[in-house]
């Protein structure tokens, strides 16, 4: 889920409504396990990957990627022709997506980071959520956030992206993580080895998530909603890119249909 964005794969496992089989038809839908694949399965708050599982004759689409105990399951439907067990695949990932929830992923790190640097070390990460459209972020912090502090927090975001960070991952012991510094979700259980992803000097997390390769490719960052989720917690939502456009635009479309509707009503 990682390094590669396409490879050839062998079919070691085939699975429709709990239970293996040794073919998958057109039309069918299940779970195919191979004994490599590019695709990232849903973790830490980042959703799976989707795309496609090709061969010859058939074509197998990946509608989202699971963890199936120790295995990685791409969930969909056959589409075309007959996937058998044994079957050599070409295993390709929707990288545009991928790059989309990439973005959303590191926008995410940053955001936490600026959180803690505006408001005090002492927030905490309490969960969080991120695909291809949007990001969600759970944190502590016992005050609603004024206008003011979400501009701030916009600013900051969107400064770190304009500095094109090179962002960096490390496989390292969890000790040595500790000690540099990385930051640990909250009640997130860890192995001995750890990945730890690095923004400059402004962001180091533990993070197995997928990540762009500089912060320059999350394009811009705008927040969109402030909201108490418990007692003490908060929850953001906000865009990246392409998709702050479009929600401006469907907010003025929103705006622009009031108004007519306000004047029809006066007249």
């Amino acid at each position: 889920g990682y390094d590669l964005f396409e490879t050839e794969a062998k079919v070691v496992e085939l699975i429709k409504d709990g239970k293996v089989l040794t073919a998958l038809s057109a039309g069918d839908e299940g779970y195919v396990l191979s004994n490599q694949t590019p695709f990232y399965a849903e973790s830490g708050g980042q959703v799976g990957d989707s795309g496609d599982l090709i061969g010859d004759e058939f074509e197998f689409q990946v509608n989202d990627t699971q963890k199936i105990g120790d295995h990685i399951g791409h969930v969909g439907e056959m589409k075309k022709g007959s996937l058998s067990k044994r079957s050599n695949v070409d295993a390709k990932i929707d990288l545009k997506r991928r790059n989309k929830i990439a973005a959303n992923h590191s926008a995410a790190h940053i955001l936490n980071a600026a959180l803690r640097g505006l408001f005090g070390s002492d927030i905490e990460q309490r969960g969080s959520y991120v695909d291809e459209t949007h990001l969600r972020f759970d944190f502590t912090h016992p005050n609603k956030l004024g206008r003011k502090d979400i501009e701030a927090i916009d600013l900051l975001v969107n400064d770190k992206i304009a500095e094109d960070i090179p962002v960096t991952t490390e496989i390292k012991t969890l000790e040595d993580a500790k000690q540099e510094g990385a930051m640990a979700l909250f009640g997130e259980k860890y192995g001995e080895k750890v990945r730890v992803l690095t923004m400059g000097s402004f962001s180091k997390e533990l993070c197995g998530g997928t990540h762009v390769s500089a912060t320059g490719e999350i394009d811009k960052f705008m927040i969109t909603q402030d909201k108490a989720i418990a007692s003490g917690v908060r929850r953001i939502h906000a865009l990246t890119g392409q998709h702050i456009g479009s929600y401006l635009q469907d907010k003025m479309d929103t705006t622009s249909r009031l108004q007519e509707a306000s004047e029809k009503k006066e007249r």
